[in-house]
């Protein structure tokens, strides 16, 4: 037999081993003393501590870290980037032109900006200090990419869109008002659960974001809930709450994976760079608002959701229903929560994810304190926003936020003669 078909029967043998590389899998668990130590688990996402909180969330509250088997390589420079101190955009505020640098700095309150055009790098705005390697919590921004895992399971046959929540859930078939909630509803974010105060408070401590929970978990603290009270108002208005854990808890029934899995698998569809991490309860339980991404691998996201339209098939990382679903105009404004209509009355609301301007074809996934990802299907852009507003959605922050998108996704050069 000649050699060189020996060795490429070699090869070809070894390529199944090196595709089916897992990703790593690290648990952490935070120190129990801080001493004197000014951020604590009691404060490490108050305002003022935003910025070392949300990047050092591993010292804070368990979780594991997944670290791709190989990163895909650094994206290419466009050929004419975005100078921050030679554009002018719209300042909210005033309705005065003032350089991109001073909206980003004094209306976003940016840590980084990375701005993609066709693939290109376009804008890597960085502030002092900051690490684009490093993953930081998405927070609520987290909840888009469980409905487009369980969309992706959908489209599969893993699960079915009209099937009730409780069945989707077995833990939770005892409660009767889940039983007529369809999980449709639970993409859409118009199941109409009522979450009072308390609730809101209660589900914070168990699942560790603040001091005071019974350790038990916050399944165990959903499984023993009394009543799930419903309204007929579908209006989504639990854009962080409890309800986001049922997506987690959906999203690893229908895949039969665990978080850490679920997200290494993610990391292979976005072409991943760096770690990420996945935050969890005390039980090990991940949570809805834990996954965290470097900014770059954010941004990654955003260019995987623009490849799913342009290049629809099994291996995108949403089905095409899907991505027409939030990249075209939607008329459910009226049933979006109150954070979407700050960025205008032409906003759309689809899948929990904004269409700002209600036209062309475009989208853009909310975070908190001004973490953001907009995606310009039209013209090829994707813009991700890491920062640390001492608000969580104020009404300059949206406002500042839609005139970067708008006004930023056409600047830059021409590739190959267009634009």
């Amino acid at each position: 037999m000649p050699t060189h078909f020996l060795i490429l029967s070699a090869l070809f043998a070894s390529m199944p081993a090196l595709a089916a590389e897992p990703c790593t899998q690290t648990a952490s668990t935070p120190p129990t003393e801080f001493a004197r130590q000014p951020v604590r688990p009691d404060n490490w996402l108050s305002p003022g501590n935003l910025r070392f909180g949300l990047i050092h969330a591993p010292r804070f509250i368990p979780g594991v870290t997944v670290a791709p088997p190989a990163g895909a390589p650094a994206r290419s420079p466009a050929a004419q980037r975005i100078d921050v101190d030679r554009l002018l955009v719209s300042d909210p505020a005033d309705d005065t032109r003032r350089s991109l640098r001073f909206l980003l700095e004094n209306r976003i309150d940016a840590d980084g900006v990375l701005i993609l055009r066709r693939g290109r790098v376009l804008l890597d705005y960085r502030r002092a200090g900051f690490d684009p390697a490093q993953p930081r919590l998405l927070l609520e921004a987290t909840r888009p990419v469980l409905v487009a895992l369980l969309a992706k399971a959908a489209a599969e046959g893993r699960i079915a869109r009209e099937k009730a929540v409780a069945r989707a859930i077995p833990d939770l078939s005892n409660a009767r008002e889940l039983s007529k909630l369809s999980l449709q509803r639970l993409l859409e974010g118009r199941t109409g659960l009522q979450w009072s105060d308390a609730d809101i408070r209660q589900w914070q401590q168990e699942a560790g974001w603040a001091p005071g929970g019974t350790a038990t978990g916050v399944r165990v603290w959903l499984e023993r809930r009394p009543s799930w009270p419903r309204t007929a108002d579908e209006t989504g208005a639990d854009v962080a709450g409890p309800e986001g854990a049922l997506l987690l808890w959906a999203a690893e029934k229908a895949w039969k994976k665990s978080a850490p899995a679920l997200l290494c698998d993610l990391q292979g569809s976005i072409r991943a760079r760096h770690p990420a991490f996945w935050a969890t309860d005390p039980t090990g339980t991940a949570l809805a608002d834990g996954l965290a991404l470097s900014l770059g691998d954010f941004a990654n996201l955003g260019q995987a959701f623009l490849d799913a339209r342009n290049r629809p098939g099994r291996r995108a990382l949403v089905p095409a229903w899907f991505v027409d679903s939030v990249a075209g105009p939607s008329g459910t404004r009226e049933l979006a929560p109150a954070v979407v209509h700050e960025l205008g009355a032409d906003t759309g609301w689809q899948y929990r994810i904004a269409h700002p301007g209600n036209r062309g074809h475009r989208m853009a996934i909310l975070g908190a304190y001004g973490t953001s990802l907009y995606v310009d299907f039209d013209h090829g852009t994707v813009i991700a926003v890491f920062a640390s507003h001492a608000e969580r959605h104020s009404p300059l922050l949206m406002a500042s936020l839609r005139n970067l998108w708008e006004e930023t996704a056409l600047q830059g050069g021409t590739e190959n003669g267009k634009r």
